[in-house]
């Protein structure tokens, strides 16, 4: 059962913490007009389709402790990759060695398989109006069964105007918090890659650098406005729909998540630009059957720098309560075991990623480490055992390094490379090593 579980929890995280690269994804690629009236409606579509052979080996997730007469000695919490591994039964007969992992997939890239559709009209001689879908994919099979359907995703569905006022967006579109560092791990990563799997034996998109430094933004719906652009300067604003840490106590909500980012752009000249970044996100919690309350709170960082063929993107966190992959991920990692506490552990993370553009040659690389804070409760002895009841995950750290050869300007093909190495706070370790190679559509 507690394999079932974090398989389904991966299966989570690969969805939702890319959700991100979506918007960045559309407006890589130039938008196909299918129709457009002379005075009305133009449509428009947008997307991309994939497809990548990987190959990981290395650690399994570590095991639970126990001491040599079979008594659990602590238990091994959040983090980690959790995939089905080569493991010898503990003389003891209780629990199994670490082990190792080994394994191929065919499967969708970071960003899976994207249709974009769209209508944009005039709504009077300044502003305009676009509403726009996307419905995300993949080409992988649930746990290796061949015969299980493919389900859509609808990851996008909004209206937007814009004008010289600025712009407002109302639906369910890419959140603000966190929002630059997935864009660089996009831009100048992972657009055309793979990078982290997420796990060997589920499906959906992979997570690139996300988790590694990296804190997905996410989708949700959400009011946003955003003021026009002023001496580089531009704000925006956006009340979303209430989040929950679903599986805590803190499942009940009042209000909504107000969040915001403020960007700075300037150009170096004719030869690059900047674009610098900051943003943030509160959600008030409250306990079911209870009005205790509590804050999750969290602020993002970073900026974009392009020199000639030289791209560098540096970015970080830091909050309570912002989980390992997304933000407001709901991992065991997030908050304190139910049976000692209810409070909301902390998070940092930090990510630099360089790349230089040759011709048709993109090569990067970059590294990034997400850290997690333990609370008091944490390091309580048990009264049995004399250690902690739990080894919490201290740091996951991500090494890239990417090669993509744009063989034309809608065909893109990428060799990407990707170390992930896990830590826990009382001492178990696992590194695993990922090599893939595939084939990206865009339109």
């Amino acid at each position: 059962m507690r394999r079932k579980a974090a398989a389904q929890r991966v299966v989570t995280l690969s969805l939702l913490a890319l959700a991100g690269g979506a918007l960045v994804a559309k407006n890589a690629a130039a938008e196909v007009t299918l129709a457009k009236e002379e005075e009305g409606w133009e449509i428009f579509t947008n997307g991309r389709v994939n497809a990548f052979f990987s190959y990981a080996r290395g650690d399994a997730r570590p095991q639970d402790l126990y001491d040599t007469s079979g008594n659990l000695l602590h238990a091994v919490r959040g983090g980690g990759m959790d995939a089905m591994a080569e493991r010898e039964a503990n003389a003891t007969g209780s629990g199994y060695s670490q082990g190792t992992i080994e394994g191929s997939r065919v499967r969708s890239g970071f960003l899976g398989n994207i249709f974009g559709f769209g209508l944009r009209r005039n709504v009077t001689e300044t502003t305009t109006m676009k509403a726009y879908m996307s419905i995300w994919a993949f080409i992988e099979s649930e746990a290796h069964r061949k015969y299980w359907p493919v389900i859509a995703d609808v990851r996008e569905g909004y209206m937007k105007f814009e004008g010289p006022w600025g712009s407002f967006l109302a639906g369910r579109a890419l959140t603000l918090f966190s929002r630059g560092a997935t864009e660089i791990d996009f831009m100048y990563g992972h657009g055309y890659a793979m990078g982290y799997p997420g796990d060997l034996d589920v499906h959906g998109p992979t997570a690139g650098q996300i988790g590694f430094g990296v804190l997905g933004s996410g989708f949700a719906a959400g009011l946003v406005y955003s003021t026009p652009v002023v001496a580089g300067l531009q704000l925006s604003a956006g009340y979303y729909d209430p989040a929950n840490i679903v599986g805590s106590v803190w499942e009940r909500t009042k209000w909504g998540r107000p969040e915001a980012e403020l960007t700075y752009d300037v150009p170096i000249g004719n030869v690059g630009k900047i674009h610098l970044f900051g943003n943030g996100t509160w959600q008030k919690l409250y306990q079911k059957d209870s009005p205790k309350d509590s804050t999750i709170y969290g602020a993002g960082y970073g900026g974009r720098f392009e020199v000639g063929p030289v791209r560098l993107g540096v970015a970080g966190h830091y909050g309570r309560g912002l989980g390992i992959s997304y933000a407001l991920d709901p991992s065991e990692a997030t908050y304190g075991p139910p049976e000692l506490t209810t409070d909301f552990r902390i998070f940092d993370g930090y990510y630099a990623q360089a790349q230089v553009v040759l011709g048709k040659f993109d090569v990067g690389g970059g590294a990034g480490v997400t850290r997690i804070r333990l609370l008091d409760v944490d390091v309580l002895p048990d009264p049995m055992t004399g250690q902690p009841k739990y080894s919490i995950i201290k740091q996951q750290m991500g090494i890239n390094a990417i090669l993509v050869y744009h063989v034309t300007d809608y065909l893109h093909w990428a060799l990407d490379y990707f170390r992930a190495d896990f830590s826990w706070w009382l001492g178990e370790k696992q590194v695993v090593n990922f090599l893939s190679s595939g084939l990206t559509a865009t339109w």
